[in-house]
């Protein structure tokens, strides 16, 4: 960074002291007030993600999912500590909530991945001046909660799954924080036959988990079963309203709906992307792209190339933020990030830069290997609505790569 951030001793505000919140865990801790424990680790996460936004040049959000997710919009987060993180603000929520019985276990898990987000707040966010020592919550205690995290976190970035034994994955199925970071990634790993037996045993611990539910969806979803899936879905967000992750689950399976024939669904898909976009206070861009895509193919092309435009000032937004305050290179935009750019200058009538962005994206040799045909059929679907401004590259780029070629 050009200049250092402050340690955490001045963390605070009027309301919150992150050297003080520690003591007072410390305490909780150390009586196992499952309950507190769990409250105070759940605080200290909304506040210093909080602090991280702040740093970034935004105003923080009330709802931490958002928060978590501006910070890795900024590619910040590495996979693993952003699992981990959504599993300490799940958890929390559902203590929040009353949304699950407590369990003895809790407090210690919520320690554990409590210690994990301070660890990367300190070594590794670019936010915090990293001569801050280390905090150690943990101490040397051993138990089985931090065998299991221990394992999960390894196989989150070298292992194979194959590798863990019977009794393991029974032990790790009972635990659903775990259980639900394990089917998470197995899904992002499109290992369908062991997350489909893996997440009926945590279910059948553990029917009522939110993320459990939600991933089960998702999972239906990518395997066909989009009737199940949307079922499913509607009844998670009927129970919890406005629930991000939700929302964007089911309005892709509603999308997929409507590309299989159902062309009543086109409105009810839009509908869902629109409001996550409104939710996400016009940050998520995964929403905001199919909020736009949403408008453009309902014949509102006022309305698509506004979302569009401002999906385009986001990412010039975020790389001013990574050169200019944290000196951070904006290579660590992701594939999707790129692919996201590219459609949203499409939308917003930026002919040439659309030009720019999509032929970096099916050529540069860092993204070789991805998904091309996923970002080029969308592409082609848009070149078909005569509205679209074109130029022969961008048909040869979509034909090029597209499956409908």
């Amino acid at each position: 960074m050009n200049q250092k951030s402050p340690t955490t001793a001045v963390i605070k505000s009027a309301n919150f002291d992150l050297d003080n919140d520690l003591e007072q865990l410390k305490k909780v801790n150390a009586v196992n007030a499952v309950e507190a424990i769990v409250f105070y680790s759940g605080r200290v996460l909304e506040a210093t993600s909080n602090y991280c936004v702040n740093q970034l040049g935004e105003k923080a959000k009330s709802n931490v999912f958002a928060n978590i997710e501006y910070i890795n919009d900024y590619n910040l987060l590495d996979q693993v500590t952003r699992h981990w993180a959504h599993a300490l603000r799940r958890l929390a929520n559902q203590f929040r909530h009353i949304l699950k019985p407590t369990e003895q276990d809790d407090g210690r898990i919520a320690i554990i991945l409590l210690d994990m987000w301070l660890a990367w707040l300190v070594k590794r966010s670019h936010l915090i001046d990293n001569t801050t020592t280390p905090f150690n919550l943990l101490g040397t205690t051993q138990d089985e909660s931090l065998e299991q995290f221990k394992w999960v976190n390894q196989w989150l970035t070298d292992k194979d799954f194959s590798q863990i034994s019977q009794q393991q994955r029974l032990n790790l199925q009972k635990q659903p924080v775990f259980a639900s970071v394990i089917c998470e990634e197995l899904i992002n790993r499109k290992e369908i036959e062991t997350v489909s037996e893996f997440i009926n045993g945590a279910l059948s611990y553990h029917p009522n988990d939110l993320r459990l539910n939600q991933l089960n969806g998702l999972l239906m979803s990518r395997t066909g079963q989009l009737k199940q899936a949307e079922s499913l879905l509607r009844r998670l967000l009927k129970q919890v309203p406005n629930d991000d992750e939700t929302i964007g689950i089911l309005a892709g399976v509603i999308k997929k709906l409507w590309q299989n024939g159902e062309s009543e669904k086109l409105s009810q898909w839009g509908k869902l992307y629109i409001k996550g976009w409104k939710l996400s206070k016009q940050r998520n861009t995964y929403l905001g792209i199919n909020a736009a895509t949403y408008a453009l193919w309902s014949g509102d092309k006022e309305t698509s190339r506004s979302i569009a435009a401002q999906i385009v000032d986001i990412y010039i937004h975020r790389e001013k933020i990574l050169e200019e305050k944290l000196n951070v290179s904006t290579a660590q935009m992701d594939y999707w990030d790129h692919a996201t750019l590219a459609e949203a200058n499409l939308l917003a009538g930026f002919i040439e830069q659309a030009e720019q962005s999509y032929t970096s994206l099916f050529t540069d040799k860092a993204f070789n290997g991805k998904p091309h045909d996923v970002p080029a059929n969308q592409l082609a679907q848009h070149l078909k609505d005569p509205s679209i401004d074109n130029n022969n590259a961008l048909i040869e780029l979509s034909e090029s790569y597209s499956s409908f070629s």
